[in-house]
Parts: structure tokens; C-alpha cells; sequence
């Protein structure tokens, strides 16, 4: 008992030695791409838009004209685009996480659909039972690894390119549109906000797709060949089944709530981070919610019993 604040951290750093090129260097290449984007984008609209702010000003009567973006563009003539519309910083923020979160969705299921089913494919399951270390925890430090601690590192990474591309979106518009750089009050508020949004966002999106973690390490653990298709060909199957005989849909939809709460939680908190105390006592009053917490300790305890008494290949 005296060794577990000892060995929680020497697991997690193990997950972290052997996940690195998943949950720290997908976000670098990430990054690279949308700053060689950013960059494209700047240079090749610079002309245009210098040429077609010009032809405005030169025109001020030609914006009443416009139907969609007059009080956009007036606010870029007037510089005062931050001040009369805030939500462009948070939009901009969210904008840039979006492929992020994306990538985090694929990285983080296929983690937990291959951790337990590779340590039995390599057979370095059997060294690791040979470790004072209990097949529960290794099973839960997993779990937590690749739905909160992994994913905690790739939006730390998303945030801080995110806040890196923000201000270099933030200088080409104050040098080639002449927009004023909002304050930085303005800056850090909207910053912290997002952050805080994405992070409570992606929180309560474990929370509400705990079963699908649980359930793909289920699958990681009983599978002997293809945990993918059993992980997704198993619950198709069944669906494609209850819809032949029983004319329902009752699995997906089942399914289907639950990941629609989170989604909306997650992009909401993003665009509205005032509202993260809505969205979480909509999920706590939620009866699926609590529901999905069962069928989580039910799938875990599975993952758990399977990774004790099998690990042949």
C-alpha cells in the first residue's frame, strides 16, 4: 500500500514512453501542417485583399449593397472588430482545435482497443505478471491513461499552438487589414476561457463516452485476432439484428444520445464557456448518464477478470 503514490506515476510514464508518438508527436505534425496552411493563406490573400479593401474605401456606398458581411466589413473599415464582436477570438480558438480533437477522437480509441491486446500479441504480458502490480490497476491505470491523462497532453499541446497561431492570425489582420489588436485582457479571457472550456468539455466527454473506453479495452482484452472488428462488428451486428427482428433501433439509439450530449458539450463549451455549469447538470441529471456508468464498471470489470486469466495469443 505504501508503494502505490510510487507506482501510479512509473505506470503512467510507462504508457506515456510507449504512446509518445501518438499523444505528443501527432500533435507537432499537426501543427506544422496548419502554420505551412496559415502561411499560404497569408500570402496568397494579401493581394486580394489589399486590392479589394482598397476598392471599398474607395466606395464606402458600395457596403450598404452588400446582404451578407456589411457590418463585418464596416467593422474592419472602423478597426474596432474585437470590441463589437468578441466571439471571433473564440471562434478563431475553436476553429484551430477542431483538428486536434479530431485526431485526439482516433488516437485515443485506437490506444485503448490495442494496449491490452498487444501486451498479449508480444507476450510482454507475461512479464508484466510477473510485477507486484495488481491486473486491476494496470487495467484502470489504461483506462484513465487514454480517456484523461493522454488526451490532457494533446490539448495542452492544441492550446498552446492554438494561442501561437491566434496571435499570428491577430498581426497579419493589424498590418494588413488595420484592425486594432485587442487588449490583453480581451486576449488572456478569451484564452483562458477556451481553455477552460476545452478542457471541462473533453472531460465531460469521457464521462459521457466512458462505456465506448470501457468497452473497446473489453474487446482489447477478449479479442485473439481482430479486436477492431469485434470492438465494432459485434455491436453493428447486433443492431442490424434487432432492426431485422424487432423492427427497432433501440441499441443506436441508446448509443446515439449519449454521444450527441457530449459532442454538444464539447464544441458549446468551446463557443460558450459561460455555459459549462449548463451542460454539466444536464449530464448529472441525466438518467443515461448514470447509466453509463454502470455499463463502464460492468465492461472494466470484464477487461479486468480477462486480463487475469487469459493472455494466450
Amino acid at each position: 500500500m505504501n508503494r502505490l503514490p510510487i507506482q501510479l506515476p512509473i505506470q503512467f510514464r510507462r504508457e506515456f514512453w510507449e504512446t509518445r508518438g501518438s499523444f505528443v508527436r501527432t500533435p507537432i505534425w499537426i501543427a506544422v501542417v496548419l502554420a505551412a496552411l496559415l502561411l499560404m493563406g497569408m500570402v496568397t490573400s494579401s493581394f486580394e485583399i489589399n486590392m479589394a479593401l482598397s476598392e471599398l474605401r474607395q466606395s464606402p456606398e458600395q457596403l450598404n449593397e452588400l446582404e451578407d458581411g456589411a457590418e463585418l466589413v464596416q467593422a474592419l473599415m472602423r478597426g474596432d472588430l474585437f470590441s463589437n464582436h468578441p466571439q471571433v477570438l473564440r471562434m478563431a480558438l475553436a476553429a484551430i482545435s477542431i483538428p486536434f480533437v479530431f485526431a485526439l477522437l482516433l488516437i485515443s480509441q485506437m490506444y485503448l482497443l490495442g494496449c491490452l491486446y498487444s501486451d498479449r500479441k508480444d507476450k510482454s504480458v507475461l512479464f508484466w505478471k510477473s510485477l507486484p502490480v495488481s491486473e486491476t490497476r494496470v487495467v484502470l491505470t489504461k483506462l484513465v491513461f487514454g480517456a484523461l491523462l493522454g488526451p490532457a497532453i494533446f490539448l495542452v499541446a492544441s492550446l498552446a499552438v492554438g494561442l501561437l497561431h491566434l496571435l499570428m492570425m491577430l498581426g497579419f489582420a493589424s498590418f494588413q487589414l488595420g484592425v486594432e489588436m485587442p487588449g490583453l485582457g480581451t486576449l488572456l479571457s478569451t484564452f483562458i476561457g477556451h481553455s477552460l472550456g476545452l478542457m471541462s468539455g473533453w472531460l465531460l466527454f469521457a464521462l459521457w463516452f466512458a462505456p465506448l473506453f470501457a468497452w473497446l479495452l473489453l474487446a482489447s482484452a477478449w479479442s485473439r485476432k481482430s479486436p477492431f472488428l469485434l470492438a465494432f462488428g459485434l455491436p453493428v451486428a447486433v443492431m442490424v439484428v434487432e432492426l431485422w427482428l424487432l423492427r427497432s433501433v433501440n441499441l443506436w439509439s441508446a448509443m446515439w444520445e449519449p454521444s450527441k450530449q457530449a459532442f454538444e458539450a464539447l464544441v458549446q463549451s468551446q463557443l460558450r464557456p459561460w455555459a459549462l455549469l449548463e451542460h454539466w447538470g444536464n449530464a448529472l441529471l441525466a438518467p443515461a448518464f448514470w447509466l453509463g456508468g454502470l455499463v463502464t464498471a460492468g465492461f472494466t470489470a470484464g477487461a479486468i477478470w480477462l486480463r487475469n486469466y487469459r493472455y494466450e495469443l
